[in-house]
């Protein structure tokens, strides 16, 4: 028994001397969650200046939410038809069906994150009543020419922002209707859960906000519960303690992609609308107006320049949105077509890499857009966004990646 326990440690110890970097950090700091506790535990009085829904600036509990109040309000016949990225969260395309509308796709170019103005616009039926336009990894895509589009056929333009986020950079399209933010788990500038509606038109602002305000609010006790968890995983991700973590993991035989799901999963369960009818609870809500009051651009600067310093040299076969301009780098993605082997040699060299940095799924049919170069999530890996890489690290990832066969 004892020589079997010691085998087992050698098992776990003996890794240990390479350190595992890990695939990402939560961005808000310990200061700010310590804030949200202080929330939760005394619910301090909110002065009238504090109010954020203003200036067609609407609070919700998560984009899907304010989703959800959007198509309750806009309340289209069934069978109605949304033009969308083919490619965003299953929860986007379960909340579009189950308003009785179909959804319909149009693929992301996967050298600018964009979709194809001319594909939109040959989508488009009398049924069509919307397109909703997602800016997919931290690509700022753009707009205008699918915006014009729209607006020639009269119809609702929705942005989804909530992989997006760059403060005052760009906060959408003035042609754009609707734009939605999402300050989720792993999102950046994080408050756990939360979520922000700009809406053009001040009457239908007012028809969202009227709905959202009959909504029950989130459980204290449920967010308390979030900002502990986010402790936890701020914890986890410090380089050494994330490293014996990871082997402790693969000596287990568990599957580190499935273990660390479930500190991230926003929405848990099948009833979709169930879980985000809600509004978020007053310390939610205060954590959420200190985040954006004192939102600064570093963190984001920081992901830009490991970006380009680990792409920079890598041969471009590997680059996913390198046509894009206004580029943020909430992930990392590179195309391979041997994603389990790219994996695996990543992984045995201290980086922890993965095909999971996302919930992200594709209704689009592949092959049928002939000239395109559609983005194809299956060859997808996703590079560590750890701003506190050395530059010894970046080098070392860049080369591992030139050298991959």
């Amino acid at each position: 028994m004892v020589r079997q326990s010691l085998l087992n440690l050698n098992l776990v110890c003996i890794p240990l001397e390479r350190n595992m970097i890990p695939r990402g950090k939560l961005d808000i700091t310990f200061t700010d969650l310590f804030a949200g506790i202080y929330y939760c535990l005394f619910s301090p009085r909110r002065s009238k200046k504090d109010n954020l829904s203003e200036e067609n600036r609407l609070i919700c509990l998560s984009v899907r939410t304010g989703f959800d109040l959007v198509l309750t309000a806009l309340n289209l016949p069934a069978g109605s038809e949304i033009i969308v990225t083919g490619i965003n969260i299953p929860d986007m395309f379960s909340i579009i069906a189950a308003h009785g509308l179909k959804a319909v796709p149009v693929p992301v170019n996967k050298h600018t994150l964009n979709i194809s103005p001319e594909q939109v616009e040959a989508a488009i039926t009398h049924l069509t009543k919307a397109i909703l336009i997602t800016h997919l990894f931290g690509g700022i895509v753009e707009t205008g020419e699918v915006i014009s589009i729209a607006k020639k056929h009269d119809l609702l333009v929705l942005e989804d922002r909530a992989q997006a986020y760059a403060g005052n950079e760009y906060i959408g399209n003035a042609g754009t209707d609707v734009v939605m933010f999402s300050f989720g788990f792993i999102k950046t500038h994080t408050t756990l859960t939360g979520g922000m509606l700009l809406i053009k038109d001040r009457a239908f602002y007012d028809q969202v906000t009227h709905l959202n305000s009959k909504l029950p609010r989130q459980p204290k006790t449920r967010y308390l519960k979030k900002i502990l968890k986010a402790m936890a995983v701020k914890l986890l991700t410090q380089k050494e303690i994330y490293t014996l973590f990871y082997y402790l993991l693969t000596a287990a035989g568990k599957n580190i992609d499935a273990v660390l799901s479930t500190f991230t999963k926003g929405f848990p369960g099948n009833d979709i609308l169930k879980s985000v009818r809600y509004r978020p609870c007053e310390p939610n809500e205060r954590l959420i107006e200190r985040r954006l009051k004192n939102f600064k651009p570093a963190s984001i600067n920081r992901r830009k320049k490991l970006a380009a310093d680990v792409l920079g040299e890598t041969p471009g076969h590997f680059k996913i949105g390198e046509g894009n301009q206004r580029h943020t780098f909430w992930v990392l993605p590179v195309e391979t077509q041997k994603p389990a082997e790219l994996i695996a040699h990543l992984r045995a060299n201290g980086f922890d890499v993965t095909q999971k940095a996302s919930s992200l799924v594709t209704i689009s049919k592949k092959n049928n857009s002939p000239g395109v170069a559609e983005l194809d999530l299956e060859k997808l890996v996703y590079l560590p966004v750890y701003p506190g890489m050395s530059n010894a690290k970046r080098k070392q990832l860049a080369g591992l990646l030139t050298n991959f066969d």
